[in-house]
């Protein structure tokens, strides 16, 4: 089931960064330029680790390579947050936004007793930054109106990827991928549904 669930993403993300950057060359928008590339270097990771799964039977022992991958994807998907963003959404005052650390930091503390800190720490750290990013967009596009409210739909899929993962890695402390009845398993493909839904959700916030 980690080969087909993994296989899958592989393939939503080649997906996303071929329409992604089929966009760009239309239209040159920088947006669709950083979500390539937030697609691509996902794309690049899970397939060293669809690749290994497939020839090896079993997890990459050496896990930097993929993981090099997905945390530069998550840099592109701030960069894109940043350039969606105005001066004034970002200058936006959200008491509601300390939910992102409220909730990352105690589960960094927690998933630091079961893996490597410094990994934790990095991953967490870049969820608690994005996630306090598109909370306090979310507020601030409910208060507009025209093209800057179509923002909503970017935010809540970056809010939505952000749960997944979380939950992804709380169900991986317990429970691994192997099963079809494992949570872990479930978690993983509601991952892929997420990378599929931020290309729409990030069409409608560019503005033509």
């Amino acid at each position: 089931m980690e080969l087909i669930s993994n296989l899958s993403q592989f393939i939503v993300t080649l997906l996303g960064f071929c329409l992604s950057g089929i966009w760009y060359l239309k239209s040159r928008a920088q947006a669709y330029f950083l979500l390539t590339c937030f697609y691509g270097c996902f794309a690049l990771g899970s397939l060293y680790w669809t690749l290994y799964l497939l020839l090896f039977s079993e997890t990459p022992q050496v896990f930097y390579v993929s993981e090099f991958g997905w945390v530069a994807s998550v840099i592109f998907l701030y960069l894109l947050q940043y350039g969606l963003s105005t001066a004034e959404e970002r200058g936006f005052a959200c008491r509601k936004a300390l939910l992102a650390p409220l909730f990352g930091v105690p589960l960094c503390m927690f998933y630091c007793t079961f893996g490597d800190v410094l990994s934790n720490l990095l991953w967490c750290g870049m969820m608690i930054v994005i996630s306090h990013h598109s909370i306090r967009g979310l507020a601030y596009a409910y208060t507009q109106t025209g093209t800057a409210r179509e923002l909503r739909h970017f935010h809540i899929g970056v809010l939505c990827y952000t749960a997944v993962e979380y939950a992804l890695w709380t169900s991986g402390c317990f429970w691994s991928g192997a099963s079809i009845s494992s949570p872990y398993c479930w978690f993983d493909f509601l991952l892929t549904l997420c990378l599929l839904a931020l290309l729409p959700a990030t069409e409608k916030a560019v503005v033509k």
